[in-house]
């Protein structure tokens, strides 16, 4: 229901009115985006999210790096089996609180996942084989594709954020920013889980 910001009188639910009926004040009205459009750009985004971690597996690692990057793999291993799920879900929800971020959340998921490529580039190169059966063993797991549906989530709606804030209809957007955090926090938790599981399992 809406009314009119200066009369106050109750606007007609006809779409696209542009001037109050009373008093004739300009109406602007708030941009929102449809529930078709969201879906349609978590869709290319988890497109996207595949993309960069595909580059970085194929990136080339010389074996200096690909040796520190197992070392920091195994120290993240090390902290897991002595702290449990919290390293895991801590680690996880907080490179996705940055990627709600407008305009530069984007950018930084697309690195940390790109990046998720390279450690797989690095582990691939270590054993001798192909990084690409490595990735493929990676989404064979459930908790990867919880990953990436919540990284996903938190992408698109920072593009959705950016554009709520060209329209400026911001202040509306952060209602479904707050129902997508908790929806991410929830899927976090419960792939941060099964995630723990597996590496008890595998001791």
């Amino acid at each position: 229901m809406s009314y009119c910001p200066k009369c106050g009188i109750k606007l007609p639910k006809e779409e696209g009115i542009k001037f109050c009926p009373n008093c004739g004040s300009l109406i602007h009205l708030a941009w929102s985006c449809s529930l078709r459009t969201r879906v349609i750009v978590f869709l290319a985004v988890l497109f996207l999210c595949f993309i960069s971690t595909i580059l970085g597996t194929l990136a080339r690692v010389n074996l200096t790096e690909a040796l520190r990057i197992e070392r920091d793999v195994e120290n993240l291993r090390t902290a897991i089996r002595v702290v449990g799920v919290q390293v895991i879900f801590g680690n996880n929800f907080m490179y996705t609180m940055i990627m709600f971020v407008p305009v530069i959340g984007p950018g930084w998921g697309f690195f940390i996942l790109y990046n998720t490529g390279r450690v797989i580039a690095a582990i691939a190169a270590i054993n001798r084989v192909n990084p690409i059966f490595l990735l493929s063993l990676l989404f064979l797991q459930m908790h990867a594709w919880m990953e990436y549906v919540s990284y996903s989530l938190a992408i698109s709606e920072s593009l959705i954020l950016t554009y709520s804030i060209i329209k400026r209809s911001f202040k509306n957007e952060l209602k479904n920013m707050s129902v997508i955090l908790t929806i991410c926090s929830i899927i976090l938790l419960l792939a941060a889980i099964i995630e723990f599981a597996a590496i008890l399992y595998l001791i």
